[in-house]
């Protein structure tokens, strides 16, 4: 009985293992996906425009959560699992806190692209004005600050986010206050959220073809790329916010809670990036190019740019000569 019994607790941390080192593959994935969308918004010059630096925004959290969980919380389930080490696990409310924020972060940004694409197919004329540069860094910086605040709150009132590792997740503290706190400052604030995302995603949808005919085919297939974007990520945030806040209490199997939990919460940023890359054309171009080319579209954009300022200085000097 005492050898069926150490059995089970070595395949049982074989598995929570494996189930790690699947973490830290998702957590590498988004780390590539993420920062590769917040490198190439620097690097080209189309997406210098309001999409595109909310794009960032929103890529900037997702590569920093996945970044975080990459570099600390694997190796804090590694060392504590396996190794009995909890070092770096007292320290975890304080991942917790970053994790929350970079999740703050990346929520409010899905809801400000959705916003941005029902203006742009509602109101074409006044899109400009509403979503400008200068309006865009400000509504992302009112963004990213109000992350940090309101994720503070929650730690403010003593209701931190740390990892319990018996449950295999981060959770935040079982009292009935923080429980409340929890349902009311997390989930229902993200639930609105989703929502919301969602409704406009669906009006936008409903409307984009009718608005959109009257555009040319190159702009219509663009404006189309960035909407379909919007409502995969949308949709991929709906699931992870379905099975972590309502499916997750109902579950007794750790293996499935884990699944929907941790798993969930990190596949969600990883896939964000993903998606990203996935749909927007600029984006595949540059990694086309620049990774696979090595460089190419660097000289290309060099080249291009050579060509025009030529062009024009000829346009100029023909008149002279005549």
């Amino acid at each position: 009985m005492e050898d069926a019994t150490i059995i089970a607790f070595i395949l049982a941390l074989k598995s929570f293992e494996s189930l790690n080192v699947l973490k830290m593959q998702i957590s590498f994935l988004g780390v590539v996906f993420n920062w590769t969308v917040v490198i190439a918004n620097r690097q080209i010059t189309t997406s210098k425009h309001s999409f595109g630096i909310l794009t960032a925004n929103q890529a900037l959290g997702d590569a920093l959560y996945s970044t975080i969980f990459l570099f600390y919380v694997c190796p804090m389930i590694y060392l504590n699992s396996f190794r009995k080490n909890e070092t770096l696990s007292n320290y975890s409310m304080y991942a917790g806190y970053w994790l929350l924020v970079c999740y703050e972060l990346s929520t409010q940004s899905h809801f400000l692209i959705s916003c941005n694409r029902f203006c742009a197919v509602f109101y074409p004329v006044k899109y400009s004005s509403i979503f400008s540069v200068t309006n865009t860094y400000r509504l992302a910086f009112v963004v990213n600050i109000t992350s940090l605040a309101l994720t503070f709150v929650d730690y403010f009132v003593g209701c931190p986010l740390n990892w319990h590792s018996e449950l295999f997740l981060f959770n935040f503290p079982s009292t009935t206050f923080c429980q409340i706190v929890a349902f009311y400052a997390d989930f229902c604030k993200y639930l609105v959220f989703i929502l919301l995302v969602i409704i406009i995603d669906v009006a936008t949808i409903q409307s984009s073809t009718t608005v959109s005919d009257k555009k040319a085919a190159a702009q219509r297939s663009r404006e189309m790329s960035f909407l379909k974007q919007t409502c995969v990520q949308g949709g991929i945030f709906t699931c992870e916010l379905i099975t972590y806040f309502i499916l997750s209490p109902m579950i007794e199997n750790p293996w499935i809670l884990f699944f929907c939990t941790s798993f969930a919460w990190v596949s969600v940023h990883s896939l964000d990036g993903f998606v990203t890359l996935m749909f927007n054309q600029d984006m595949r171009k540059f990694v086309k190019n620049v990774i696979v080319c090595r460089g190419k579209y660097e000289d290309t954009s060099r080249t291009g740019n050579t060509t025009d300022r030529a062009s024009k200085i000829s346009n100029v000097v023909k008149p002279e000569s005549n």
